[in-house]
């Protein structure tokens, strides 16, 4: 593989370092340049930090390439994208070979009062032994050039700077509205301390005043309690509130101040509202960056600022040309060919050349190993096996499973393992985990697997001892959300996971949020279908394929096994029901394992076994079934009209939550197990050919949110530098 520019970066930062980098990849293509990246996990965020969602939709927008890792690519330039990434704990897998290799630096090594940010004496070293290269300094502007000198690293700093850029287009510019009060003035920054001002500063530079409202993007709640009471006229928002260009657009002038400990570096926030074309009031260390696109003023002064502005429409739409201007001249994504000329042409002093290592042999496809927890139904096996589809041919997926289901796998194509949970073989919980370590430790060194993929609701310690003895692989967690209670222990065993992922719910509202305390640290995504709508069968060959009569009302009946639930009176309802109305067929569908039969209840009862089943839903003209997360959604996205009892065990998620939301969205029909009346009459309901008709097709209204496995696999194939399924997702 060989690149122009190569980026060693961390995903997940949440400001202007991974901004940065996203237009740096929309620039680089613009200019006819290839870009690739080598995710690298920095040590100043939690290791299950959720992926920057916008950052990676970048990456697939660009075409840019992530960095299987049995490649050793080539590059003219690499960039480590961050200082962190030289910290002594951080670990790459990948080698690279480059013409220069430099670190951009983002920020001052040391704050306003000479505390060290990093290591920086340790750079040189750590960049030869881990990566074979000399490495040069590249600042994002003189703010932090003249750090660097003043801090003894003049030797490794490379002549040029490499500046932040960013695409105009994405900020349309605001014209300035006609003079009026209040003043609408504003500012956003990433929820940190040390991009707010004191409350004694900020109240000078933001005052109580009936002329100004002002509004805040991105204040963190610790900054907040600092103050007794905050000023009546601060409109305070998540940092994630809203996209930060319609926020901008909603402001008159933007008026950035910050700690007294903090140095800006570049201020992308800054950029950002330049290229809208506000007026911009911030700090005189500023100007040697923004140069004559701002106003410059010591926090007391910035209200003569504002009032001046106020006062002058003609110097506001002056600075309002000037600042769109400045951006376009000097920040624009045409500026990429520039910088990225002046370091691949001219690296600079070097202290001493390395031979290129070679590249790794090529080895077979890298190995994920799913692990699947023990549930009473096939809801984990099913959501792996949609997440291996969509990871694609190019890896090894093998199976190690605690469910007797685990036979479905392996008939398709996979290799699978079996391995018995604690109840199958009698065993004490603790004597079981000790097992399942040996076991699951002993695969894992057998397989060398480069992720590790769990799907359950609690890892369990003989898994979680296993992943830390192994520590050499990728580890991801997938779990349901709507857990019915706060289960701290299940939540302290995030730290051994890279990634923690939540499969979507129709009914997120209804989540009392038990699962994720820290949103930070779960990536949420759409809903995971083992059949997606499209792949559907016709009604005739679903029938055809399920053995069926062509012309009879069937009714699909999943009311689960019972193992922790009684639907014994749904069941009999269901039997009286069929004895009313012989011209409907009820069809119980089970996985092709399951030994139970329904034979002799009823005539037309029926039974068929079937997986995936979801590829046959359009055999049945309506479902009887338990509200279970797979059942729901994948009806819900047949467009299946749905009768769902819930099954309300305290150790399930909250059915009862999915179940209601159905109903009132009009998407389907429910009651409780134990209500005779509603059960019967939901039942009566579904006999009419309009309100089928009506659920069908509110249910396919929603439509566009079921990639939810192509999205977990596309974020896993970044996580652990999985090769791109090449495969359409359509």
């Amino acid at each position: 593989m060989e690149f122009d520019v190569l980026y060693l970066a961390d995903l997940r930062f949440p400001g202007g370092t991974s901004t940065s980098l996203r237009y740096d990849l929309r620039a680089c293509r613009k200019a006819g340049l290839k870009a690739g990246i080598i995710p690298v996990s920095s040590p100043i965020f939690a290791r299950n930090r959720v992926l920057n969602q916008t950052l990676l939709a970048e990456i697939r927008a660009t075409g840019t390439v992530i960095v299987p890792r049995d490649e050793r690519p080539k590059a003219k330039i690499a960039l480590l994208n961050h200082p962190s990434i030289l910290e002594n704990s951080v670990r790459t897998r990948t080698g690279f070979d480059a013409e220069t290799c430099c670190m951009v630096v983002h920020q001052p090594t040391r704050n306003r009062r000479g505390q060290p940010y990093y290591k920086a004496d340790q750079w040189p070293d750590l960049a030869a032994d881990w990566f074979g290269h000399d490495l040069h300094l590249l600042p994002v502007s003189n703010v932090v050039r003249n750090d660097l000198v003043a801090n003894g690293l003049s030797a490794m700093l490379h002549e040029a700077n490499w500046p932040n850029l960013i695409d105009p287009s994405d900020f349309p510019q605001k014209p300035p509205r006609e003079a009026g009060l209040p003043l609408v003035i504003g500012r956003h920054s990433r929820p940190s301390l040390d991009k707010w001002p004191s409350p004694e500063i900020a109240l000078s530079c933001y005052p109580e005043s009936p002329v100004y409202s002002f509004r805040m993007l991105g204040a963190p709640q610790e900054y907040l309690d600092q103050f007794e009471t905050l000023p009546w006229n601060w409109h305070v928002l998540p940092f994630s509130h809203e996209p930060v260009s319609g926020f901008l657009q909603g402001l008159d002038i933007y008026s950035y101040f910050h700690s007294d400990t903090w140095i800006e570096a570049f201020g992308y926030s800054v950029l950002e509202a330049l290229a809208t074309g506000l007026p911009c009031v911030v700090p005189h260390g500023m100007e040697e960056i923004y140069a004559d696109a701002c106003f410059y003023a010591d926090p007391t002064q910035a209200p003569q600022v504002y009032e001046r502005l106020r006062s002058n429409r003609s110097l506001m739409e002056k600075a309002s040309q000037r600042a769109r201007a400045h951006v376009e001249a000097r920040f624009g994504l045409d500026g990429f060919k520039a910088k990225f000329g002046a370091v691949a042409g001219r690296p600079g002093p070097l202290r001493r050349k390395r031979a290129s290592s070679p590249a790794p042999a090529k080895t077979s496809a890298p190995v994920v190993l799913t692990v699947t927890s023990n549930g009473i139904g096939l809801g984990h096996l099913s959501r792996q096996l949609a997440i291996a589809k969509a990871l694609g041919p190019r890896v090894n997926v093998v199976f190690f499973s605690l469910s007797e289901a685990i036979e479905i796998a392996r008939s398709m194509g996979y290799a699978a393992e079996y391995r018995p949970f604690h109840r199958k073989l009698q065993a004490d919980i603790e004597a079981w985990n000790a097992y399942f370590f040996q076991e699951l430790r002993e695969a894992l060194g057998h397989y060398n697997p480069a992720l590790t993929l769990f799907d359950g609701n609690l890892p369990y310690g003989g898994l979680v001892d296993a992943l830390e003895s192994y520590g050499k692989c990728t580890t991801a967690w997938i779990r349901r959300g709507l857990w019915r209670t706060p289960q701290p222990q299940s939540i302290a065993r995030e730290r051994v996971f890279d990634a923690v992922f939540e499969p979507g719910e129709l009914c997120e509202a209804l989540d009392p949020g038990y699962s994720r305390p820290d949103p930070d640290g779960v990536a949420r995504v759409n809903p995971v279908l083992m059949t997606q709508p499209r792949h559907l069968f016709s009604r005739n060959t679903a029938r055809r394929a399920l053995d069926l009569p062509e012309d009879a009302t069937l009714c699909l009946v999943q009311l689960g096994s019972e193992a922790n639930f009684d639907m014994s009176l749904p069941r009999q309802l269901l039997l009286e029901f069929l004895e009313r109305h012989p011209h409907v067929i009820a069809v119980e569908v089970r996985s092709p394992l399951h030994a139970g039969n329904s034979a002799g209840l009823h005539e037309r009862l029926i039974m068929r076994k079937m997986y995936p089943l979801g590829q046959a839903l359009k055999a049945f003209d309506f479902a009887v079934c338990a509200a279970g997360y797979n059942t729901f959604h994948e009806n819900i996205a047949a467009g299946l009209p749905s009768l769902f009892v819930p099954n309300s065990a305290p150790e399930m998620d909250v059915q009862e939550a999915r179940a209601d939301y159905g109903a009132r969205s009009g998407w389907s029909l429910t009651c409780s197990a134990d209500d005779p009346f509603a059960f019967e009459t939901a039942l009566e309901q579904m006999l009419d050919p309009d309100l089928r008709q009506d659920l069908s097709a509110a249910c396919l209204r929603k439509t566009g949110c079921w990639d939810g496995a192509w999205q977990i696999a596309r974020q896993l194939q970044v996580l652990a530098q999985l090769p791109e399924n090449l495969l359409p997702e359509h």
